[in-house]
């Protein structure tokens, strides 16, 4: 079990994407990726700093007292299950505080989910089609974390980011894969919000075709911006 982690910041905003957007929580970002997805507007691999289980708990804490209430500790990177060996000793301290913890992760890494699932409240996973990673197919990375994530009982829901270029044939693999594992996981299709080479967002038609061809297998099927790019805020 580590006792440290790299962190690149911690601050609290409002909640930007997924079902939860627009409520009020205290971001832990976490230093560092697995995947390299062409949109991602985080500078993951920045500045960061080295921070104990101690030190970390104690920063959280005086924001939870100072700036509280949240709805959630948003543990967020980067992807933060690459610190799943910090996380496993540093989630029961801060539950201990009674907060509620919130889990952005790419849906990749169901071994270190494993670790520390018991301390998770909220699981949001990103569903990462190939041309959105850029670089591998993930598909069976993330079937095999959905069920896992969906097998805790834990409050779950998932997100696909799509752009212009977005291909109807993965997001209805994507759809599928969903609805294997529980046609009623929430999926959130998020436009993207232009950044660095992405510049173009999906048109209307392509999103009410995309919305219809989810709600084929699903029940549950959204359309929600990145509000925090909206507002304008961190």
């Amino acid at each position: 079990m580590n006792n440290t982690a790299r962190v690149i910041e911690v601050f609290p905003s409002i909640q930007g994407e997924g079902i939860h957007a627009g409520r009020r929580h205290l971001f832990v970002r976490f230093w560092n990726c697995n995947l390299a997805c062409h949109y991602c507007d985080t500078d993951y691999r920045g500045p960061y700093r080295e921070v104990t289980q101690e030190g970390l708990l104690g920063e959280v804490e005086i924001l939870l007292r100072q700036q509280g209430p949240f709805h959630a500790v948003s543990l967020t990177g980067g992807e933060p299950l690459l610190w799943a060996s910090f996380l496993k000793g540093w989630l029961p301290k801060l539950k201990s505080l009674g907060a509620r913890t919130y889990l952005e992760t790419n849906g990749t890494l169901e071994p270190s989910f494993k670790e520390v699932s018991n301390w998770i409240d909220i699981v949001a996973m990103d569903l990462k089609p190939p041309s959105a990673t850029a670089d591998r197919s993930v598909w069976t990375e993330h079937e095999a974390f959905l069920r896992s994530a969906q097998g805790t009982g834990r409050e779950l829901f998932v997100k696909v980011v799509v752009t212009a270029d977005t291909q109807e044939e993965e997001l209805r693999q994507s759809f599928s894969l969903v609805a294997r594992v529980d046609p009623r996981i929430p999926v959130v299709l998020q436009p993207v919000t232009p950044w660095g080479p992405v510049r173009q967002t999906p048109s209307e038609e392509q999103i009410t075709r995309w919305t219809r061809a989810g709600e084929e297998t699903l029940s549950d099927v959204r359309v929600l911006p990145q509000m925090h790019r909206i507002l304008g805020v961190k």
